[in-house]
């Protein structure tokens, strides 16, 4: 049987997912590549191609990085990423709509702003297919999505961004890119309270990796000074957000700043989450985890008293590595397997 192959193209990491089946077992490989799209959105089909380990196959994409001010518009974005697919992918790839639907690239290419920013979709629709009522909750780099499952479909209030931004199902949050000043104007320091500076020395991956969340290699992205990754890296950075060294104001401190920090992106995903469960018909209290962020997203359900369910335990008859972790791209490889009618991995 062929491949099915999901990639969800972000603006700041490619996430590839193969899906093999053979005789009466089926496996998924996940590749999440760092990939700042801003910086030479001409090299995407390059990148892409070097995510080729094999060619034969059925390919599905989504993305978000049509955002990107790499392009003058967001429909300029989607064809730029498109025209990327379509150049290193052997046939031409299906694409996800904000329906929920896979298209044909010609469909997609005609209505752009149609498959915008629809990667959450896919998850919300592999988890609808294994709970009836549940939400969604994927943390990712950047952003978290919150997203709402009823009947076995997901029912968000909004499809766009923004629409999504107004009614708490899309949060500027993530667990690595996030800038501490947007959480925080002040934060605990000597007894007292200091004013933070909003200037680009640290990031919330430096946050969790003082905490001990995330390790070096789940640092992805670029850090803020150009430097290492490790806790050391990431303590003196921290440090600047008020101005200082660690040498200056000791280490207790910059870490009573990460663990105070750590609390406010939790409140800010909870409200979220409160927001979402209050604009319609109850949600069961069970989420589901996901994206490189999950333990903020374990955390923040918690708080509020909501039921956790891991995704890959969703789908037993898939093995593979920490596929939610790319969660979109892992969905679609899955989806559209099922939708060619290879097999059916869903209870």
């Amino acid at each position: 049987m062929a491949d099915s192959f999901g990639w969800d193209i972000g603006g700041v990491h490619l996430k590839s997912a193969r899906l093999t089946v053979a005789g009466g077992s089926a496996s998924i490989e996940t590749r999440i590549v760092p990939f700042e799209i801003w910086k030479d959105p001409s090299g995407l089909a390059g990148r892409i191609r070097g995510l080729l380990a094999k060619q034969a196959g059925e390919h599905a994409v989504t993305m978000t990085a049509e955002l990107s001010d790499a392009w003058s518009s967001r429909a300029e974005g989607v064809r730029a990423i498109l025209g990327a697919c379509r150049q290193a992918l052997p046939g031409p790839p299906r694409v996800l709509d904000l329906r929920g639907r896979l298209v044909g690239l010609d469909e997609a290419l005609e209505r752009p702003l149609e498959v915008a920013a629809a990667n959450w979709l896919a998850t919300a629709t592999l988890i609808g297919r294994a709970l009836p009522d549940a939400l969604l909750l994927d943390v990712g780099s950047t952003t978290t999505d919150v997203v709402p499952i009823r009947g076995g479909r997901p029912c968000p209030s909004g499809r766009t961004d923004t629409e999504r931004l107004v009614s708490g199902e899309l949060v500027y949050t993530g667990c690595l890119r996030t800038p501490p000043a947007s959480l925080a104007e002040f934060v605990p320091l000597a007894g007292g309270w200091s004013r933070v500076s909003p200037e680009h020395f640290t990031s919330m991956g430096d946050v969790h990796t003082i905490l001990g969340s995330i390790a070096e290699r789940d640092y992805t992205v670029a850090t803020p000074d150009g430097r290492g990754r490790s806790r050391a890296d990431a303590m003196a950075r921290l440090a600047r957000l008020v101005c200082a060294e660690v040498g200056t104001i000791g280490a207790h401190a910059v870490e009573a700043i990460a663990r105070y920090l750590a609390e406010r992106q939790v409140d800010q995903i909870a409200r979220a989450i409160v927001q979402v469960m209050s604009s319609g018909p109850r949600v069961a209290p069970v989420a589901v985890p996901a994206g490189a962020g999950a333990f903020l997203a374990e955390t923040a359900a918690r708080r509020i008293g909501l039921e956790t369910k891991p995704l890959a335990r969703l789908v037993p008859r898939l093995s593979g590595d920490d596929w939610a972790r790319a969660a979109p791209a892992a969905a679609l490889a899955v989806l559209l397997a099922e939708e060619s009618g290879e097999r059916r991995f869903m209870p």
